[in-house]
């Protein structure tokens, strides 16, 4: 065999061993950014973004302060079980971005220090939307498609501070890529700063695996609820007449007192509108705590107000009836019982004559009238 046919076939070996040995191997995660960048620049903006440069490092929440770079348009991302994430563009990428969504191309970037506003954060959140999802399929690694998973555009933050202050985690990855725009119009730097999750531990071992088939059965359902901010009445021809645009005026305020609604119409429930970070959001109201019932025992009615006894007045002077008929009955006889309650009710002087004899009473009588004893028999002598 020739030398330089065994040369050529000692060469050709060790390629096809590295060719094979690369193919083994899992795809990086900045390879999977180069290729995921390149992707989503040129599919939602039509624009060319290569990534010529790309570092990964590892950094705690203290060291932050240390590695996020100045004057950038900075970004936060919301991510999976309430995680943030950042993204960090500087002005050549924002101006690039700018100006092939209005004018379909790249120009060189003007110097300046314009100050960066909630308007180029909207225009780069399409870029950011499509870019994470597409390096996340690409990526081979199981930390590396955990750590791309499920971010996508929140809010615009004012600063380097606020920044650094929303992001709450033990240990993040940052991401620094150098991309070239344009075909080499111009050159960039972005930073993405994602939190570093531990790999998941096996659920099979843990007994858990039916119960996460359970929760992804949940978050498979879907649920659509209406929320009713006003109810506003107006004429027909008004309506008729409303164009898109046209504003609807709002009797008193209502955002503290909007209708929670079932896909049926049934009123569920009561909020509030506002924002959580960066996206709509509803609070629901708390309910007052119930009352306990009334307590019959405490001398209180349903309405809180203390029941009153009727009022009774008691005369001294006055006699019961009841109990003068109760006294006449354990001294008089059955006869003489009939005979009172059909004419009148005892009195005090009744009840004190009713045990004498008849020769008795006359004396007790003339006695109370001042007449002298006898005095019936002289006038009946006389």
């Amino acid at each position: 065999m020739p030398p330089n046919v065994e040369t050529e076939t000692t060469i050709q070996r060790k390629l096809a061993v590295a060719r094979d040995e690369g193919q083994g191997a899992p795809r990086s995660i900045l390879r999977a950014m180069r290729l995921g960048l390149a992707r989503a620049a040129a599919d939602t903006l039509d624009l060319s973004m290569t990534v010529i440069g790309a570092t990964q490092c590892r950094r705690t929440q203290d060291g932050l302060q240390d590695t996020v770079p100045q004057d950038r348009l900075y970004v936060l991302m919301s991510g999976p079980e309430g995680l943030l994430g950042a993204a960090c563009f500087d002005r050549v990428c924002v101006t690039s971005v700018i100006q092939q969504q209005t004018m379909g191309t790249v120009f060189s970037v003007p110097e300046g220090e314009r100050a960066f506003t909630g308007t180029d954060a909207a225009m780069i959140a399409p870029l950011i939307d499509a870019f994470l999802p597409r390096a996340r399929d690409l990526s081979e690694a199981v930390l590396d498609r955990l750590c791309l998973d499920g971010y996508q555009y929140a809010i615009r933050a004012e600063d380097r501070r606020n920044l650094i202050l929303s992001l709450e985690y033990e240990s993040f990855r940052l991401f620094d890529l150098t991309v070239e725009i344009g075909g080499g119009v111009a050159q960039g730097q972005i930073t993405l700063i994602l939190p570093d999750q531990p790999e998941p531990a096996d659920e099979t071992l843990d007994g858990n695996s039916e119960m996460s088939g359970l929760e992804k059965s949940f978050g498979v359902m879907r649920a659509e609820l209406t929320a009713v901010i006003s109810r506003v009445q107006l004429p027909l021809s008004a309506f008729a007449g409303m164009q898109p645009g046209d504003l609807l005026p709002l009797i008193g305020d209502k955002l503290d007192k909007t209708e929670v609604l079932t896909i049926e119409g049934k009123k569920i429930a009561v909020g509030r509108l506002g924002q959580c970070r960066g996206m709509r959001a509803l609070r629901l109201n708390e309910r007052l705590p119930e009352l306990e019932p009334p307590n019959p025992d405490a001398g209180f009615s349903e309405h809180g107000t203390p029941e009153t006894a009727p009022l009774t007045l008691v005369d001294p002077d006055i006699i019961e009836h009841s109990s003068s008929v109760e006294v006449a009955a354990d001294t008089l006889d059955g006869g003489d019982m009939g005979r009172v309650a059909g004419t009148r009710p005892l009195t005090e002087t009744d009840q004190n004559f009713a045990h004498l004899s008849p020769e008795q009473a006359v004396a007790e009588i003339s006695e109370l009238a001042g007449l002298p004893a006898g005095s019936d028999e002289l006038d009946t002598a006389g």
